[in-house]
C-alpha cells in the first residue's frame, strides 16, 4: 500500500510540475531572458526553438520577398519549419482576430501596418517582446509591441512616355484639375492615405478632398504592382498610391516608370509583432530577431526600402533624400495612436467615399 501511495503521489507531483510548466505563457519566456547575457539568451532560445520546430508568419509582405527572409532565416536556423502565410493586411488582420475569438492560436509572428495595428492591440492578440537586437533603433521606430522594420512612403508615379515630369502634379490639389479625370491609377486598399491626410487636414477636409477626387473617375485596381504594371502598359499616366522603393526600382532598371514627392507624403512603418499567444514563442522570437537585426534588414534594403535599422543605408540615392524628409513637415508618419482614433472614420471614407461601397 505504502508503494501505491508513493507512486501516486510522485504522478501527482508531476502532474502538477506540467501543469506549471504548461502555465507559462509566451509573454512570461520572453520576459525571463530580458536580462540574460546576449550568448545566453540565445542559447535558451534555440534550445526552446529545437524542441517546437516550426513557426508561422502571417504577413503582408510580398511573396517573393517573405520567401526570401524565410529561406534565409531557415539558413542560420536550419532545424526549424519556418512558414508563411500572406494576403493583404485587412484579411491578415481579420484572420488572426477570428482566429484568437474561435480560439485557434496558429499564428506566431505578425507583420500589419501601422493603420491596423490598433485592431490587433483591441482583440488582445499582440505580446509585449523586448529584445537588445532593437537596442539601436531610434524612439520612433519601436515600442512595446512592435518594431518598424521598414519605412514606406506612399508617392505619385508617372508613365514618361504618357505625361512630361514638368506636368505631373505636384501635389494632392492638383490632382482634381480636370486635365487628370480618368487619367488616375488608384489602389483601392489606400487607406493609410486617408488617415495620413486627415491627421494633418481634419475628418472634413478631408471627406470634402475625396469626395472631389472621387468624381475624377478613379480607375481603382487592387495591389500596387498592378497599378504600376498598367500604367507602364499605357493605361494611364499617373498612379497616386504607389511605393516609392517600387517605382524606383523599377525605373533603375529602365522601365517606363518615373516617381515625384509631393507636396505631403503618406508614410507608413511597418510594425513586426510577437503574437500574445505564440504556440512557438522561442523560435518566434528568433525569427522576430532576426527581421531586424542588421542582417535581417540588409535583405530587405536590397529591394530598394529604407528601412528601420539606422547602419542600414538605402541602395538607391533617390531613397535617400525621401529617408531625409523623415521627421519634416513634408512627411506625414501617423503614430499608432493617431490610427487608432482615426481609423474608422478613414476607413468609412474609403469605402464610402472613394470605393463607393455601403454599409
Amino acid at each position: 500500500m505504502k508503494h501505491i501511495i508513493a507512486i501516486l503521489s510522485l504522478l501527482a507531483a508531476a502532474i502538477t510540475s506540467q501543469t506549471r510548466v504548461a502555465a507559462i505563457t509566451p509573454e512570461e519566456i520572453w520576459k525571463s531572458l530580458e536580462k540574460l547575457p546576449a550568448a545566453e539568451r540565445e542559447k535558451k532560445l534555440v534550445e526552446g526553438a529545437r524542441k517546437e520546430g516550426e513557426m508561422i508568419w502571417y504577413t503582408n509582405t510580398g511573396v517573393e520577398n517573405a520567401n526570401r527572409y524565410i529561406q534565409a532565416f531557415k539558413k542560420q536556423y536550419p532545424f526549424l519549419n519556418a512558414q508563411f502565410w500572406r494576403s493583404k493586411t485587412r484579411q491578415v488582420v481579420q484572420r488572426i482576430v477570428a482566429e484568437a475569438r474561435a480560439g485557434r492560436h496558429l499564428v506566431d509572428v505578425i507583420k500589419p501596418s501601422t493603420d491596423l495595428l490598433p485592431v490587433l492591440l483591441e482583440a488582445k492578440v499582440i505580446g509585449d517582446y523586448e529584445t537588445p537586437v532593437r537596442a539601436v533603433y531610434p524612439s520612433h521606430a519601436k515600442a512595446p509591441y512592435y518594431t518598424n522594420m521598414n519605412y514606406a512612403f506612399r508617392i505619385f508615379s508617372y508613365n514618361p512616355r504618357k505625361v512630361a515630369r514638368k506636368d505631373v502634379p505636384k501635389g494632392w490639389d492638383e490632382l482634381l484639375q480636370p486635365r487628370w479625370k480618368g487619367e488616375i491609377l488608384f489602389d483601392e486598399s489606400s487607406l493609410e492615405e486617408v488617415v495620413s491626410l486627415m491627421a494633418v487636414w481634419g475628418k472634413e477636409k478631408t471627406r470634402d478632398y475625396f469626395a472631389r477626387l472621387s468624381q475624377q473617375q478613379l480607375l481603382i485596381r487592387v495591389g500596387r504592382d498592378t497599378t504600376a504594371q498598367m500604367m507602364m502598359a499605357g493605361e494611364a499616366p499617373l498612379a497616386v498610391t504607389a511605393y516609392a522603393y517600387n517605382s524606383e526600382s523599377l525605373r533603375a532598371s529602365n522601365a517606363p516608370i518615373d516617381w515625384l514627392a509631393q507636396d505631403l507624403i503618406p508614410t507608413l512603418t511597418y510594425p513586426l509583432t510577437l503574437a500574445r499567444h505564440a504556440p512557438h514563442p522561442h523560435a518566434a522570437a528568433l525569427f522576430y530577431d532576426f527581421l531586424i537585426s542588421e542582417q535581417g534588414q540588409q535583405l530587405i534594403a536590397k529591394e530598394g526600402r529604407v528601412v528601420a535599422h539606422p547602419k542600414v543605408e538605402p541602395i538607391y540615392p533617390r531613397m535617400r533624400e525621401l529617408q531625409s524628409y523623415l521627421g519634416t513637415r513634408r512627411v506625414q508618419l501617423n503614430t499608432v495612436e493617431q490610427n487608432h482614433k482615426l481609423y474608422k472614420e478613414g476607413l468609412q471614407i474609403l469605402d464610402e467615399v472613394i470605393l463607393k461601397r455601403k454599409g
